[in-house]
């Protein structure tokens, strides 16, 4: 019977982090039979790289730690070596910190003050002490989350009385995109912030990031699976076998289906029942956008800009960076309200860089990212993810990805390392 398991197709629908990282464990535990489908002409999902002439830039994932064990077995995998970009030497321009704009080398001292770092080591002592008390935050899956951790992150900041460490948190939390912090459930801002990563905040020795891209990870993983791209389910069928249809009109059959795609868009195309229906109607997103832009002479090259971090910022710049010295291309993220055009963005963009005396010459490339799936305060408290994880098998369908874990390449990978411990071992 066992060996006649590991004869089952299995069809994963997301060539992302999540979908490729399952196939890995999937083979590892003797399944062979395994096809991915990608409606994308790339594998990777968010983890995008954008490239030329020999260098990359990141348009998702930016950076991990020496922390990210699991994102390390992925890379290994591919022969991928962790990168550190060469230092930066370069003038450091403090005329614009009154308007609330940094250079990058003015987080500390400077957006965090002197001052203030003996509280910021006292409360990331005191944050460790308290996270013994909520191991099922860090552990892969959200199912048994407490329930006091459903406050939102400004409201568990203000009752520790961790205000530095929030400050602290805001620069990779906010502007990589994931919210505000008095609209998201702490749950979430802890599960990104487990006190290994919180360490790396303060020894930026962990942190590292991919020389030819984080891309280049999952397309050479892809290469030894059945990836099937551009392809688009358009109905599933789950009966006896599970019955798929493309939308180039190709037929497949599965036995077991595991999507890893956004769960609330699957609604178009699977028969979905009430239970599954509502809970995947329940997802929430944040409008994040990336652009790649040509500027010459921008007198912050590489800066965040802190006054950004709530709702009065959105539809701004807060934070970029210069990736290469001799490129004039800088990188620009922005959370949007889901209402800006790109237009309208990049018009914001042109106008920071006249602001910091730099000439806006145009976008090379650009990405909108339906970002960081999750949901609000009442159904955390009200055991969303108990229910989510209830279904899994039921109609020989699973589900992984970043709703399930955290939007993250460790989350995602761990997540989908737990599901076939648990489901197909």
């Amino acid at each position: 019977m066992q060996d006649r398991s590991r004869e089952q197709r299995i069809g994963i629908v997301g060539a992302g982090a999540a979908g490729l990282s399952l196939a890995c464990y999937l083979a590892d535990a003797g399944y062979r039979r395994i096809t991915i489908l990608e409606r994308d002409s790339q594998p990777g999902g968010k983890c995008r790289s954008w490239r030329s002439g020999g260098r990359a830039w990141e348009l998702g994932a930016i950076l991990a730690t020496t922390d990210y064990e699991a994102t390390l077995d992925m890379m290994a995998r591919a022969g991928v070596r962790p990168w550190r970009a060469p230092a930066k030497r370069r003038a450091v321009d403090d005329s614009f910190v009154d308007q609330g704009i940094y250079p990058s080398e003015r987080l500390f001292p400077g957006w965090i003050g002197l001052g203030e770092l003996g509280p910021a080591l006292w409360q990331i002592l005191k944050y460790h002490a308290l996270a013994r008390k909520w191991p099922a935050v860090f552990s892969p899956r959200n199912d048994d989350l407490p329930p006091e951790l459903s406050l939102s992150f400004a409201e568990w900041a203000e009752r520790y009385r961790m205000g530095t460490l929030a400050k602290l948190y805001a620069l990779p939390f906010t502007s990589f995109g994931y919210g505000y912090y008095d609209e998201v459930p702490a749950a979430y801002v802890l599960k990104y912030f487990e006190p290994g990563i919180t360490r790396s905040l303060v020894l930026q020795g962990k942190f590292f990031s991919w020389e030819e891209g984080v891309q280049s990870v999952w397309e050479r993983i892809a290469r030894s699976f059945d990836v099937r791209y551009g392809t688009r389910p358009v109905r599933v069928r789950r009966r006896n076998v599970i019955a798929l249809r493309c939308e180039d009109g190709s037929e497949l059959e599965f036995d077991r289906l595991i999507l890893t795609s956004p769960l609330d868009e699957s609604l178009s195309y699977l028969d979905a029942d009430a239970e599954e229906t509502e809970l995947f109607g329940r997802i929430r997103h944040t409008d994040y956008r990336v652009f790649l832009c040509h500027v010459r002479d921008m007198r912050i090259e590489s800066g965040f800009a802190p006054c950004r971090f709530g709702c009065e910022g959105t539809g701004r710049p807060m934070i970029w960076d210069r990736r290469h010295a001799d490129s004039d291309l800088h990188t620009f993220y922005v959370l949007g309200s889901g209402q800006e055009s790109d237009a309208e963005i990049e018009e914001a963009i042109a106008a920071d860089v006249r602001l910091l005396g730099g000439t806006f010459t145009g976008t090379e490339t650009s990405v909108r990212w339906k970002y960081f799936p999750h949901v609000g305060s009442e159904d955390l408290a009200g055991g969303y993810y108990r229910r989510l994880e209830a279904l899994q098998g039921r109609q020989s369908t699973y589900y992984a990805g970043e709703l399930l874990a955290f939007s993250t390449i460790e989350r995602s990978v761990r997540y989908s390392r737990d599901l076939v411990e648990r489901f197909f071992a």
